[in-house]
């Protein structure tokens, strides 16, 4: 499940070593992958995973591994890394198998076009297959460090497995705030009206049974938790973080909870935020 921890044993520089891993589930992407919890960091979206090295600076990382997903198929989306990559780098092509995911492309940019220099910055770019487009995945590494996080990234990569991105869509149909307000004509209506897309909390009114958006905020990951239900973490404009999460006793109800912490959740409770199952 999302979050489970456990150890293993890998080797690297020839050496035996045993790392803790951490289970991660995206359904938005989906993917299932383990990392290394301690070595890197997990920073992501509800549209992209990235696990950057916890000795890089976040805002410009040398060492991380990222994932997303495409519509489209994966010659189409090979070609387009080969476009970009091309310009700058000689590119290596194969085929490898990875344990959990199977057959997948791998495009590496190493050495420098025009030379045979290896480039600072390596990065191996694979693409897999899927009957719903492809997942991708981007190995980036400083060369000083290839061998040792190189490695590291096979690994990982190894432990990838793909499942069916529908199990991460948003939360269904239409929903309303505790809290209510006065309607122009007088009438007390719900404070808003919800609807949920992928990317978005869109907040909005009824209007003759019409849906009128007003606004909108970013979601930056959504995901379905074990029993079924839903979590989304939002970010409005003016930056406040908070959360949806179904309500264990009713699953009609989205508790909302202003952060993204979950042990802090008791404290950042807004019952008038929260909201319930309208259509």
């Amino acid at each position: 499940q999302d979050g489970e921890r456990f150890e293993t044993t890998i080797v690297v520089e020839g050496m035996e070593e045993t790392v803790c891993y951490e289970h991660v589930r995206n359904d938005t992407i989906g993917i299932e992958i383990d990392y290394d919890y301690e070595r890197f960091i997990r920073s992501g979206e509800a549209e992209r995973e990235c696990f950057v090295s916890c000795w890089d600076r976040p805002e410009v990382p040398e060492n991380y591994l990222e994932l997303t997903c495409s519509t489209e198929d994966a010659d189409t989306v090979a070609a387009a890394v080969r476009e970009a990559l091309s310009q700058e780098y000689e590119l290596l092509e194969s085929t490898r198998e990875l344990e959990r995911a199977g057959s997948c492309m791998r495009i590496e940019a190493s050495v420098i076009k025009g030379t045979n220099n290896m480039a600072d910055q390596l990065q191996a770019v694979y693409i897999l297959p899927t009957p719903d487009g492809c997942r991708i995945a981007i190995a980036h590494y400083a060369a000083e460090g290839a061998e040792g996080f190189g490695r590291r990234f096979a690994y990982m990569l190894n432990t990838l497995t793909v499942i069916d991105r529908s199990a991460g869509s948003a939360p269904a149909g239409t929903w309303q705030t505790a809290s209510m307000g006065f309607e122009a004509d007088g009438t007390m209506a719900p404070e808003y009206y919800v609807r949920f897309t992928d990317t978005e909390v869109v907040y909005g009114h009824m209007r003759d049974g019409e849906f009128i958006a007003d606004h909108a905020d970013r979601i930056a990951r959504l995901e379905k938790t074990a029993a079924g239900g839903y979590r989304v973490q939002a970010e409005s404009a003016n930056g406040v973080r908070y959360s949806y999460q179904t309500c264990e006793s009713d699953d009609g109800i989205l508790e909302y909870y202003e952060t993204w912490e979950e042990q802090a959740f008791p404290e950042m409770y807004r019952g008038g935020a929260s909201l319930s199952r309208s259509g």
